[in-house]
């Protein structure tokens, strides 16, 4: 009778051998020790973390909803920090002019930004980094376009282009259904001023990469084109690529907070931390500055740690510094 080789080891068994093998190597590598050893990026990263972790799950984290119009009260409204109110409700970071939490309202506001500066960063991600490959891979007139088109937008600062698109967006699309996509308005108004820098790292690292054998070969031997574009070459463009999308978050969350401080981003009814320190500036004159201190000094801290991560992780996958 045949007998099981008791030793030999299971699927599960090799799952956990192949994730220790994996762990073991991300530990092991220059990315990973150049991470832990610099304590100014490790608590960047912690905060990062933390602030994102606090956004996503703001409604079972903060304190009261500040959206549900039952638990308002105008008797609440601009309490200062660490204040209690008639009903022994108590508000760490005070209450605004509506009597809504000032932490809680930060927490489902930077939910807003993050969505919008990772959506819009995605969505330029994916636009350059296709228009660079292209414009890479094709040469003659279409890079020549696409490039020349990248110049024209660059002149522009893109907070302009992005105003630009917006109103563009509003004169079509009127005000009553402006104020239900303005989210995905402002995704596209951000994403279509960020590609250019995509586009132009891509296409650089690109034209590298197709010059030398193995792409070559690739043609040689008759591989489609988009094949040897995203199995070939995109690989070896991810470095750029990562570095550019870490700082570009950071700059996405910028512009949403700036067009919503101007009036043309998220409307009041969805806070954002652009919108609270908007509402906030309307009372700072008054006495009442913890309503845009603490939204503007999140947006400082989120900011901040998106750079740090930015600049190290640039450093770091530099062979040039290693």
């Amino acid at each position: 009778m045949e007998q099981t080789n008791s030793h030999t080891p299971t699927a599960e068994q090799m799952i956990a051998a192949d994730n220790t093998t994996l762990i073991k190597r991300i530990m092991d590598s220059d990315i990973f020790y150049s991470f832990i050893r610099s304590p100014l990026i490790v608590i960047a990263a912690m905060l990062c973390l933390t602030l994102i972790f606090s956004a996503f799950f703001a409604p079972w984290l903060a304190p009261y909803d500040p959206f549900d119009q039952t638990t308002l009260s105008l008797w609440a409204a601009n309490l200062p920090p660490l204040s209690t109110d008639e009903d022994g409700l108590f508000y760490l970071l005070g209450t605004d002019n509506q009597g809504r939490d000032i932490l809680s309202a930060i927490m489902y506001g930077m939910r807003t930004s993050l969505i919008v500066g990772l959506a819009a960063v995605a969505f330029a991600l994916v636009l350059g980094t296709s228009l660079g490959l292209v414009a890479a891979f094709f040469g003659g007139w279409i890079d020549s376009l696409l490039m020349r088109i990248a110049d024209i937008q660059l002149s522009f600062p893109a907070i302009l282009v992005a105003l630009l698109i917006d109103g563009v967006a509003k004169a079509v699309l009127g005000t009553s259904q402006m104020e239900s996509l303005a989210i995905y308005v402002l995704i596209l108004a951000i994403g279509l001023s960020e590609w250019v820098q995509f586009a132009r790292a891509v296409r650089a690292a690109a034209l590298v990469e197709q010059r030398k054998e193995y792409v070559q070969a690739a043609r040689i031997m008759g591989v489609p084109v988009p094949y040897i574009m995203l199995r070939h070459i995109l690989p070896n463009v991810v470095s750029p690529i990562l570095v550019i999308a870490t700082i570009s978050i950071a700059v996405a969350i910028i512009t949403e907070a700036t067009l919503s401080f101007l009036g043309v981003g998220i409307p009041q009814t969805e806070p954002s931390l652009g919108t609270l320190i908007r509402v906030g500036g309307n009372y700072l004159m008054s006495g009442e500055w913890w309503i845009t201190l603490f939204p503007g000094f999140t947006l400082v801290l989120l900011v901040l740690s998106f750079n740090l991560l930015g600049d190290w992780l640039r450093d770091a996958l530099n062979p040039r510094l290693k």
